[in-house]
């Protein structure tokens, strides 16, 4: 374990002790591949050349859905409506694998509000209102993911990663409502933001393990989380190899 690692679960077990975090465990062992500059966690046996991917949340940093790409060789469609990723996707060569859609995902079809952050340098746009927000915020268009799947003609997800700053809950809350199931799920959470606190990550995570998920990996900060639908593992179970076979 890196040094770096070990003083962040430290850390995190000190904001347990005092209830400023989450306690959680792995649920799942099972063989990871860790994609991308913040190591999002992913289920390698469980994605292929034929996987549908969704990444929630780009910012100006692609290089989770780079590797993705270049290790399963499969399509994945990004999403973010801030202004700082749009021209960012403008004029960087992304591979054709790479599919980039200028809108957020939510829990609506519509406009919602988005909110700059405080630094001017940084991507961290949020359609939740922060403390300390910038005050200039202005409307951008979400799409709700049944929506984007019925328009891709999708019938399913392989793979959904959110990273949207606080608005994780809302689409949590709607697929579960919808009884979309993505094989996997990878999202940040963001309790530590005062406007939503622990008791939103608990809801999310009570919502998701409800639905059939188990954790199988939280980064040692305690905000990522990686899930695995028991749908897959049964299937494993079972002798079926979703990914390879399509389904």
């Amino acid at each position: 374990m890196r040094f770096k690692d070990a003083r962040r679960r430290v850390e995190r077990f000190a904001k347990q002790i005092s209830g400023r975090d989450v306690w959680n465990w792995r649920q799942i062992k099972t063989e990871i591949f860790l994609a991308g500059k913040e190591h999002y966690a992913v289920c390698s046996e469980y994605l292929s050349s034929r996987s549908i991917v969704y990444s929630a949340g780009i910012g100006d940093d692609i290089s989770f859905d780079l590797d993705i790409i270049r290790t399963f060789g499969c399509l994945v469609y990004g999403f973010d409506p801030s202004p700082a990723s749009i021209a960012w996707i403008e004029k960087y060569k992304i591979p054709v694998e790479f599919r980039f859609f200028p809108y957020g995902i939510s829990d609506h079809d519509g406009a919602m509000l988005l909110y700059p952050p405080e630094n001017p340098r940084s991507t961290s746009f949020s359609l939740i209102v922060r403390a300390g927000a910038s005050a200039d915020a202005f409307e951008v268009q979400v799409r709700r993911i049944s929506s984007i799947m019925k328009e891709f003609g999708h019938s399913h997800i392989d793979l959904l990663k959110l990273d949207i700053e606080g608005g994780e809950y809302a689409v949590i809350m709607d697929i579960v409502e919808t009884d979309i199931r993505p094989g996997q799920i990878v999202v940040e959470f963001h309790h530590r933001f005062p406007e939503i606190g622990i008791s939103g990550t608990k809801h999310a995570l009570k919502l998701l393990k409800s639905s059939g998920y188990k954790i199988v990996h939280i980064d040692p900060r305690g905000y990522v989380y990686s899930f695995i639908h028991r749908g897959l593992l049964l299937a494993r179970k079972q002798g079926v190899v979703i990914a390879r076979s399509g389904l």
